[in-house]
């Protein structure tokens, strides 16, 4: 059911769509010094493309079932790992594509930033045609009989430009979080080494050397355990390596008792304590324990960490993420499958650390600067949720707007 004034149509009828391939890799004319964009379906992720990590030459664009697309062409993934198959791009740019993906080049009187929203919001849709088989693909076939609404121009060209706005919104959010994350990585650099050194609370910049320190005798590891003697019928939450990523613990958490407890639900967790992950540490399963984690019981794939008198737990958490803590620990890890350090190798780590006044008025810095781009990402997903529920309704004709020249 369409709005009056609205069409239903194949994707066909207002598109041409074709898809690109890949010249021999066995001819180095081909692709040597190419100067010719060729887009792979990596590159297809709801962008608009403005370059492309590989280049082919004019040659192998003549010699391929390559062909070179106009700026303002959208591209659709047809096949790919993960969630890749039915993502969209627009062309900003000449390019050239391989075969996997399709290339949508719409008539005149539709306009690509309308289609391209649209079929970006009909992402889960459009993956549900695929065909069926070992790998499930989409095809030239399929996406050409992909059902479309058709507005008048004026109208696509109106919603188009609502969702762009707020596409450039989203766009400078996440450009400000970028910006905030490059500049606290650049003042972990210098305050955690002591190149930087901040003003005390009389206005004294602080002086001396950082001590460098093993990280055992700065916390207590793995303090405190369940062990044998305890209740079968004590209830607990538990802290799955599954739970914790980059500083966050997840806030939906099982509750066990022990008796039928994981066998790694072991380690004890108190307020402030720091989790760190020692299985595929790579992935920096990191994170303070808040009030709200009190008493909740860990897996044994963390190395729990409580700090001692005179040191404070959030310099050492701000540590975990540095370059220098973090090559030591993958300068340890061991296994390919199941990649992890030595939970006793946690201890011999090595921490540069000034005395406990300056460590907390370095965190304190460091910590504020992490709640700005905690705010950034709020309203990152705040504008990413309205925009959705704008889609939903202006891309339907569910809400209509009001273009030039209407009275309504």
């Amino acid at each position: 059911m369409v709005p009056n004034g609205w069409k239903v149509k194949s994707l066909q009828d207002i598109a041409t769509i074709s898809s690109g391939g890949t010249p021999s890799r066995s001819q180095p004319s081909y692709w040597e010094n190419g100067t010719i964009p060729w887009v792979t379906t990596a590159e297809v992720n709801y962008q608009t493309i403005i370059d492309t990590e590989q280049k082919i030459t004019k040659e192998g664009l003549d010699n391929s079932s390559a062909k070179l697309y106009s700026k303002d062409t959208i591209l659709m993934a047809m096949y790919g790992q993960g969630k890749t198959r039915g993502q969209v791009a627009k062309l900003g740019i000449e390019a050239s594509t391989n075969q996997a993906c399709a290339a949508i080049q719409l008539k005149d009187n539709f306009n690509v930033d309308f289609y391209y929203q649209l079929l970006a919001s009909q992402y889960k849709r459009i993956r549900h045609l695929a065909n069926s088989g070992g790998q499930k693909n989409l095809s030239s076939t399929i996406i050409k009989e992909i059902l479309v609404p058709t507005p008048p121009l004026p109208e696509q060209q109106k919603i188009a430009k609502i969702l762009t706005t707020w596409d450039k919104a989203i766009n400078v959010t996440g450009r400000l979080i970028d910006n905030s994350k490059q500049q606290k990585k650049s003042l972990m650099q210098q305050l955690l080494t002591g190149k930087k050194r901040l003003l005390d609370e009389n206005g004294k910049r602080f002086e001396g050397e950082f001590n460098q320190h093993r990280l055992s005798e700065l916390v207590n590891v793995d303090k405190k355990s369940l062990g044998k003697n305890t209740p079968e019928d004590y209830e607990f939450e538990y802290i799955s390596l599954s739970d914790v990523s980059t500083g966050t613990i997840s806030k939906s958490l099982e509750r066990h008792v022990f008796s039928s407890a994981p066998s790694r639900a072991r380690r004890i967790v108190k307020e402030n304590d720091l989790l760190l992950a020692t299985v595929r540490p790579n992935l920096k399963g990191f994170a303070k324990a808040r009030k709200e984690h009190d008493g909740l019981v860990a897996s044994t794939g963390f190395a729990v960490l409580s700090a001692k008198k005179d040191v404070s737990s959030d310099y050492v958490y701000h540590y975990l993420f540095s370059h220098h803590l973090t090559g030591q620990i993958n300068a340890l890890v061991v296994g390919s499958n199941y990649p992890a350090i030595n939970s006793s190798d946690v201890g011999s780590l090595k921490i540069l650390c000034p005395p406990f006044e300056e460590q907390q008025r370095i965190a304190t810095l460091l910590t504020n600067a992490d709640k700005e781009i905690e705010l950034l990402e709020r309203q990152l997903a705040d504008l990413q949720q309205e925009k959705k529920a704008l889609m939903q309704v202006l891309l339907t004709g569910k809400k209509r707007v009001v273009v030039d020249g209407d009275t309504a």
